[in-house]
């Protein structure tokens, strides 16, 4: 049915605080699940093992932890580019990683169980609609409090399910914790589509399916791309995929050609190469 949709700019929130809370409690439940033999096993990143991610894991609470309670944030190296960024964050994840190498398993749970809680309470603290980090992958120099809550509620959930992958664990699907993924990623693709040119009022619907099912379109005014809720039939492209392929594209976890063969695509089929090569991540 087509819908006019509301706009899905900078002022509309992503509620994201409790699902995070029991992402969190889930992470602590599959850690302690964990045996020798699991923390050893390799991931989908090459360079990481299942103890090496989770120590990223507990690296992503304590930077939050440093910034928002404490007021800390060490600038390790000169930005002047988004390739520069990646390139600083990248190199800081590899040094504490490896320093987390001579901790045991055990430490790393207690950690984030002590921190994971202790971020939570600090987002609670802050104003959603107040000036935070800015959030690259979406094209934004500052971003709002909530929408970098949920970027970092995105950052815990991915990685927990490429731990659950890893080991054999059930996926965590659920739709109150992957519809809020999905719809934080979402607010990316205005900005994954830049470079996309098109006449004013080109559509582009976007549809991601089971086990939730969530419709956008992209539409194109005053030379700019802008996210709207809602499915419009009658749009110049409509793109859909189901959701394990989104959230894996969408994270690096795997390759554009691969999500590519499993996305239904109507219309104009130029569309699909941003949306198959959209980053909602630092890497």
């Amino acid at each position: 049915m087509k819908t006019s949709g509301i706009l899905l700019d900078a002022t509309v929130r992503i509620p994201v605080l409790e699902p995070l809370r029991r992402i969190n409690d889930s992470l602590l439940d599959l850690l302690r699940s964990f045996t020798a033999e699991d923390w050893r096993r390799s991931t989908v990143h090459p360079d990481r093992n299942v103890k090496d991610l989770t120590a990223h894991l507990l690296q992503t609470t304590l930077n939050r932890v440093s910034i928002d309670r404490d007021g800390y944030r060490l600038l390790s190296g000169s930005i002047a580019s988004i390739e520069d960024l990646i390139a600083l964050i990248q190199r800081e994840n590899r040094e504490f990683m490896t320093a987390m190498r001579w901790v045991s398993p055990q430490i790393l749970i207690e950690l984030v169980a002590i921190y994971d809680r202790e971020m939570v309470a600090g987002f609670e603290r802050l104003d959603p609609d107040g000036a935070g980090i800015g959030v690259a992958w979406a094209g934004e120099a500052v971003s709002r409090n909530f929408f970098v809550n949920a970027t970092t509620s995105t950052e815990k959930w991915h990685h927990q399910q490429q731990l659950r992958d890893s080991t054999g664990r059930a996926p965590l699907y659920q739709s109150e914790f992957l519809m809020p993924v999905l719809e934080t990623f979402a607010r990316g693709l205005p900005f994954a589509f830049r470079s996309r040119q098109a006449k004013d009022a080109t559509r582009v619907s976007v549809t991601v399916t089971g086990p939730v099912t969530l419709n956008w379109t992209l539409r194109r005014i005053d030379g700019r791309w802008s996210l709207w809720s809602g499915y419009d039939p009658d749009a110049e492209a409509s793109i859909s995929m189901p959701a394990d392929v989104a959230w894996r594209v969408w994270t690096k976890g795997m390759k554009p050609d691969e999500a590519r063969a499993r996305m239904d695509v109507r219309g104009d089929e130029t569309m699909v190469a941003p949306l198959a090569t959209f980053v909602a991540i630092m890497a």
